[in-house]
């Protein structure tokens, strides 16, 4: 049945407040500005969740690849044979062998730990869009003339006081024969280049180099530690490291990025899923905040409920009534809400900045966090969810109080007026 004018504008009229029943009103619109807040909060907070998620996840992957394959032990030498297979598989852009090894850097009287890893420079570029300071390393046309370069960390070079143009010895733990028995071996590299990825674990514990120079200094002679692939795609990631396992021999050992942050990444699904249904609490106690409100609006309008009653206002009409106060408030408040969620969260990243720089605090700190700015990623589909369970749980609220208005007996509530 459609609803009447007068039920619309009798709906109207018992939200706004007159002399004596302001207090009901209030109630009622500040459950509306409760609802508001607390959709705001939650779009904010899932456009963060969002944001922190894929910002971490192209952090790993602008450094890391998407499948990696290794073979039986720590380096093998069939690594040739393997790469002419997996060049072969669907959405492979690129697949590149590489050698990965811990070391302890040495500069004056600072060291640290770290870890070398050689790339295959002729083909690997990824790391040159991070480089802040100096240059890329420079493709092994002389091997002599610039085999022993390298390119470091912003904090790793911070902790070490050095800068573009220094030497920093490299200790490997492959211990290496001298006169004076086994000792590790050690080798001067320059620095040619200094990279911010933003995602502070590499930034403080990584040093590039060419994959010969790495060879080298721990006389693998033409081993290598395994072969990454780069894909068009990195969602088809666990459906190519299917395909390269069924590809190669049952030694090597392959992987993708999704099972190697499995546990990260479910840690924050979880995280987000958890702090969502926290903050739809709020939507909830300003939900009850209505029904109380509507509640107290019946008591309050007996009489004049009964008066409608008596001239022919049908029990559905007195539903309708309440039901569209409880639409109107919850509606509003569910508007406002993602109208302030949505801007706030375009403009967040501006906002937070405006306040660390007035405010002389850092709200993310690299060394502390994976990343070290605040960003926000809007879901549309996780907001439409928001607004229609807000909506639905609005009405539903709404038909209580709607129903006790419904049975008011008008006899009783006129009898002594």
């Amino acid at each position: 049945m459609l609803i009447q004018k007068f039920e619309l504008l009798l709906a109207r009229r018992y939200l706004h407040s007159k002399r004596g029943e302001r207090f009901a009103s209030l109630v009622g619109w500040s459950s509306a500005v409760g609802m508001a807040i607390g959709v705001m909060t939650l779009i904010v907070v899932m456009s963060v969740m969002n944001g922190v998620a894929s910002d971490i996840r192209d952090k790993i992957l602008g450094f890391s690849s998407h499948v990696e394959i290794q073979g039986p032990g720590d380096t093998f030498t069939q690594w040739h044979e393997w790469l002419d297979i997996v060049k072969t598989l669907p959405h492979v852009q690129r697949a590149l062998p590489y050698i990965s090894t811990q070391t302890l850097a040495n500069y004056g009287h600072r060291s640290a730990g770290a870890i070398l890893k050689g790339i295959d420079i002729n083909n690997d570029t990824t790391i040159d869009s991070f480089i802040s300071k100096g240059t890329f390393l420079t493709p092994s046309g002389d091997q002599n003339q610039h085999l022993f370069e390298a390119v470091i960390g912003k904090d790793l070079a911070r902790k070490l006081a050095i800068n573009v143009g220094d030497s920093v010895r490299l200790l490997s733990p492959a211990a290496g024969i001298s006169p004076m028995g086994a000792s590790p071996r050690m080798r001067a590299f320059k620095i040619v280049g200094i990279f911010n990825s933003g995602f502070y674990e590499y930034d403080v514990g990584l040093i590039l180099t060419s994959m010969q120079a790495v060879q080298r200094l721990n006389r693998l002679g033409d081993e290598v530690t395994g072969i990454e692939l780069h894909l068009d795609n990195r969602d088809q990631a666990t459906e190519i490291a299917k395909l390269a396992r069924d590809s190669l021999p049952l030694s090597a050992w392959v992987t993708d990025w999704q099972h190697r942050h499995q546990s990260f990444f479910q840690a924050l699904k979880m995280e987000r899923t958890a702090m969502s249904i926290i903050l739809f609490l709020i939507v909830v106690v300003a939900i009850f905040n209505m029904v109380s409100s509507l509640v107290m609006v019946v008591m309050e309008k007996r009489k004049e409920i009964a008066i409608l009653k008596t001239i022919g206002a049908s029990h559905a009409s007195i539903i309708r009534i309440f039901l569209l106060m409880g639409i109107i408030l919850s509606t509003l408040g569910t508007l406002t809400g993602t109208i302030a969620g949505i801007v706030l969260s375009a403009n967040l990243e501006d906002i937070v900045a405006w306040i660390e720089k007035v405010s002389h605090t850092t709200f993310l700190s690299g060394d502390v966090y994976f990343i070290d700015h605040v960003s926000a990623i809007m879901d549309f589909s996780s907001i439409a969810i928001v607004i229609g369970m807000s909506l639905f749980m609005g009405i539903i609220a709404t038909l209580y109080p709607a129903w006790r208005a419904a049975k008011i007996p008008p006899a009783e509530a006129l009898r002594y007026e």
